[in-house]
């Protein structure tokens, strides 16, 4: 455990989360300081296109949250433009023999190119929020290589193409698998209207056709973007090493950070630290991916850390991680104090909008993931400020479950200002199901199921001793409304006038409430079956008017993820 001035990391574990051990140094293989410190104890293709949601901003704490964005400057080209300085893009596409059009390629985008995210001008990849974009060159490669790369009869080499990696390509991976680590840096960037996307062709029945085996020496990524800007990776199967994809920053600072990587319908497992990490990454999005058996050496299957801001991370799946399985840490240990910076300074706790708060993550959008058993703790979400997290699917953790917490004794860094709505949360033992600690308030919790269970065998049974939801004295200003409460317990609150509990459990109240044994588990499962007692209770909210599967909620709404008609 690191302890500096000022920090509250042991008092925060002792009190609440039971043993906070120490954990591995995320940028030990030679890579900036991107340090991975987790609270507490240390499959299949996610089918659909994707469902856009509308992000008003009256759904948005507007506390630390000032009018002035932050942008490059009018001459940097990853400026967004106005939408009249493109050309109208060629076709995409082409006959069965070169890949044809992207099976499982980008869907619809939660943002479209030039709208507007939570206050600002959107700067993500234009792979994913432009679908009629088109590459200006496509380089083909396969395992062996050996020819020009101008076509899928004469591919080059992985990293002769990438070498020779420029704004506008589209370099399409060859059905096969390649074995080897692969790496594009600052001076191999795309821009915002011309990004570099690394396709791999699919099957013909849709699933992915491309594998990397990581290699066993060196950094041992199989994708690994360093400082590399506006990088879409679509359709791989990444498989052993430290980490499937990588992606980080140059620097701590704002304008040191990435921006505009997009990962795609990936596949990550067998990772010794993460299947997917980034480290100060910017506008980035990760989407349709899954992420399992990821090892001892970090072990979660997402990682966002050291402080990026503006991400998406919509219709995910993790399980089997050693640890936490999905994490936002912005870690203001290593990016403020480590450096010099007080953490009440600007630089720490300002606002990302005003090219601040390196010590804090904000304006992140959580949606329709399913982050289900974890060899150890659920989500942590360490100083995360002004984000959504909204029809995601929590359950059966080992140890503890989602946590909003921080490292510090600065109120600011706090995981606050957050929409927390329409989730399903489950839990399987008596720890905490998800806990709001160390001045994580003025969170708006609404609409969300919390399930208490353990096991008659391999059958579900009410658990009245797990901690539904615990808050600590520091954290007083959360409201939350329209939730409801099976078995379990509430700690350091009580049940508000308009929220509903029930001492009792049935499964039946699913369409197929899992077993015991079942880690194969399909979102579905938690559909609300007729009759289940928490269905038509709720107040629609401005936005969250769609469930997970893009499904219209109609007042009374179902609480929890899904809407059934």
């Amino acid at each position: 455990m690191k302890t500096t001035a000022g920090c509250l990391v042991a008092t925060a574990c002792v009190a609440a989360l039971s043993g906070c051990g120490d954990d591995a140094a995320a940028g030990a293989d030679g890579g900036a300081d991107l340090v991975d410190r987790n609270p507490g104890d240390g499959a299949g293709d996610r089918a659909g296109d994707g469902v856009p949601f509308d992000l008003p901003s009256s759904d948005i704490p507007a506390s630390d949250m000032p009018a002035s964005d932050v942008g490059p400057d009018a001459t940097d080209d990853t400026t967004p433009p106005d939408s009249s300085d493109d050309s109208p893009p060629d076709a995409v596409g082409g006959d069965a023999d070169d890949g044809g059009t992207p099976i499982g390629g980008p869907g619809t985008p939660l943002v479209p190119r030039g709208a507007d995210y939570m206050g600002s001008s959107e700067r993500f990849n234009r792979y994913y929020t432009d679908r009629a974009w088109s590459a200006t060159r496509t380089v083909w490669v396969s395992p062996s290589g050996g020819g020009s790369g101008a076509s899928r009869g004469m591919p080059t080499d992985v990293d002769t193409a990438f070498a020779d990696a420029r704004p506008g390509d589209r370099i399409t991976f060859i059905r096969g698998t390649y074995a080897g680590c692969y790496e594009l840096d600052s001076s191999q960037s795309g821009t915002y209207n011309a990004p570099i996307v690394l396709y791999a062709e699919r099957n013909g029945d849709g699933s992915r056709g491309v594998q990397i085996n990581c290699c066993g020496t060196g950094r041992q990524t199989c994708i690994n973007l360093e400082a590399a800007d506006y990088v879409a990776v679509d359709g791989f199967e990444a498989i052993g090493g430290n980490y499937g994809v990588r992606a980080v920053g140059g620097g701590y600072d704002a304008p040191s950070h990435q921006v505009g990587v997009a990962v795609l319908d990936c596949h990550g497992h067998g990772q010794y630290r993460d299947p997917f990490f980034t480290g100060q990454s910017d506008w980035a999005v990760f989407e349709r991916s899954i992420a399992h058996d990821s090892g001892v050496g970090d072990g979660h299957g997402f990682y966002l850390s050291n402080g990026g801001d503006w991400n998406i991370v919509r219709y995910n799946e993790t399980f089997d991680t050693a640890s936490s399985d999905f994490q936002i840490n912005a870690d203001p240990i290593s990016t403020c104090s480590d450096v010099g910076i007080l953490y009440d300074d600007p630089q720490c706790d300002g606002s990302a909008r005003d090219g601040l708060g390196q010590g804090v993550s904000e304006f992140i959008t959580l949606d329709g993931n399913h982050f289900h058993h974890s060899n150890s703790q659920g989500p942590n979400f360490t100083s995360v400020r002004n984000s959504v997290f909204r029809n995601n699917v929590f359950g059966f953790a080992t140890r503890h479950g989602t946590s909003f917490w921080q490292e510090t004794n600065n109120p600011r860094l706090g995981s606050s200002d957050n929409i927390v709505h329409h989730n399903l949360f489950i839990g399987t033992n008596s720890r905490e199901l998800v806990q709001f600690i160390v001045d994580s308030g003025r969170n708006d919790v609404r609409n969300n199921v919390f399930v208490g269970i353990s096991w008659s065998g391999s059958t579900p049974v009410a658990n009245p001793s797990t901690q539904l939801v615990f808050v600590d004295g520091t954290t007083d200003s959360n409201t939350y409304a329209g939730n409801y409460y099976i078995a379990g317990r509430l700690v350091g609150r009580s049940v508000e006038a308009d929220e509903r509990s029930n001492a009792t459990f049935d499964p039946s109240w699913f369409s197929a409430f899992p077993e015991m044994a079942s880690v194969a588990v399909d979102v579905h499962v938690f559909i609300p079956a007729v009759g289940a007692p928490f269905r038509a209770l709720g107040t629609l909210l401005t936005g969250t008017t769609l469930d997970l599967d893009g499904q219209g909620r109609t007042a009374p709404v179902d609480l929890g993820p899904f809407e059934v008609d």
